[in-house]
């Protein structure tokens, strides 16, 4: 598209050229040449549905032949006494910020021999009108090359340098998320372990106490005693056991899930406060997803030293309208976001993608408030 703008001005400049009759060219020469000068534009119309795979070399080739046509058309109006040689930096530019090293280095070079080459092997155009043009030392044409390498250079190592910090960027994003998936998941873990100690706990004061006490002759006690034992032990193995799969998991009730968030929370947070308001307390469905989601925002209450998070549900039209919100203090920032919350929304936001919602963040002095907004559907009762 940028190609094909910048051909485009090309055009109107030879047009303005025509009407004030100093074209360089006749007028079927250059539309030639704008023709093919179009030609990398449209060979990109045909393959760009390409695998991505073969998107690079596809790109080198067009960018190759973009040059080459360039040169080409630089020939016949004058070589490089002409000052729209410069236009090389445009495919120079895009391969440095879009091919390898290698592709980068091809097209630099081939800009550069290009340059030399159309500086040595020039013609005059037919039209005398600018020929003064061409009245120009050979120590000014070297000197424009020197600068023309210079920016080549410059385009190029750039454009690495951006390449290079935009993947390590990449790089940084994935291992963050990849930090937060763990994250979430020891939480989960340690709220489970918490959750589990807690239960087991009451059976195995009892057996203490049972089993401290002086044993009793009489054994109609004594068999009392045993089925107390028996029913205490199969209690903390039901316990023990892992939990069931919840792939396939029914729906459930959002203030269900609400009051699974208090429970998964007390062991992490005992001060934490989950509040179910309503009013409509709808039956959704990949209650698995919905518990990440209100998880990883009960995580960032508890990161943030929150004492209440405020849960409310609103039907408006055709979307559920569920807003999530805790006192936790406020961190102040330079993007005016709190610390901690930026994993946990990558979280929430993968997860609400998966049921076609959407998320709004609003931080005010005393609350920060998470929107999402789930549209209805014969999915979402």
């Amino acid at each position: 598209m940028l190609r094909g703008l910048v051909i485009i001005v090309l055009a109107m400049v030879f047009a303005l050229a025509w009407s004030h009759a100093i074209s360089p060219l006749p007028v079927i020469t250059v539309l030639v040449w704008l023709l093919l000068l179009w030609c990398p534009s449209l060979l990109f119309l045909i393959t760009r549905r390409a695998k991505d795979r073969h998107q690079l070399r596809w790109l080198t080739l067009e960018l190759c032949l973009d040059v080459l046509l360039f040169l080409g058309l630089l020939y016949q109006i004058g070589g490089t006494s002409n000052p729209i040689i410069f236009y090389l930096l445009l495919p120079v530019l895009i391969a440095a910020l879009s091919l390898p090293l290698a592709g980068n280095i091809l097209l630099a070079t081939l800009a550069i021999a290009g340059y030399a080459a159309a500086g040595t092997w020039q013609q005059l155009p037919n039209s005398q009108h600018l020929h003064s043009l061409h009245d120009v030392s050979h120590t000014h044409e070297i000197g424009m090359w020197v600068i023309f390498v210079i920016l080549v250079v410059m385009f190029s190592i750039l454009g690495q340098a951006f390449q290079q910090a935009n993947q390590r960027n990449q790089q940084q994003q994935a291992m963050a998320l990849s930090l937060g998936l763990q994250r979430e998941r020891m939480y989960q873990i340690a709220a489970d372990l918490a959750d589990r100690a807690h239960e087991l706990n009451t059976p195995l004061t009892t057996l203490m106490l049972l089993t401290d006490d002086s044993p009793s002759p009489d054994p109609a006690q004594l068999e009392q005693d045993w089925q107390q034992i028996r029913s205490l032990t199969e209690r903390m193995a039901a316990i023990l056991k892992p939990p069931a799969s919840q792939t396939n998991a029914a729906p459930r009730l959002l203030s269900e899930l609400t009051n699974d968030l208090q429970k998964n929370l007390r062991m992490l947070a005992p001060t934490l406060k989950v509040v179910w308001h309503g009013p409509q307390d709808p039956l959704l469905n990949a209650p698995a997803l919905w518990q990440r989601i209100l998880a990883n925002i009960g995580y960032n209450a508890c990161d943030a030293n929150a004492t209440t998070v405020d849960i409310r549900c609103e039907r408006d039209a055709n979307f559920w309208l569920v807003q999530a919100s805790d006192d936790g203090p406020r961190q102040h920032r330079d993007d005016d976001e709190r610390a901690g919350l930026g994993i946990g929304l990558a979280l929430i936001e993968t997860s609400l993608a998966a049921l076609g919602g959407s998320l709004e963040l609003l931080f005010e002095d005393q609350w920060t408030v998470a929107r999402i907004r789930l549209p209805i559907t014969g999915d979402i009762r």
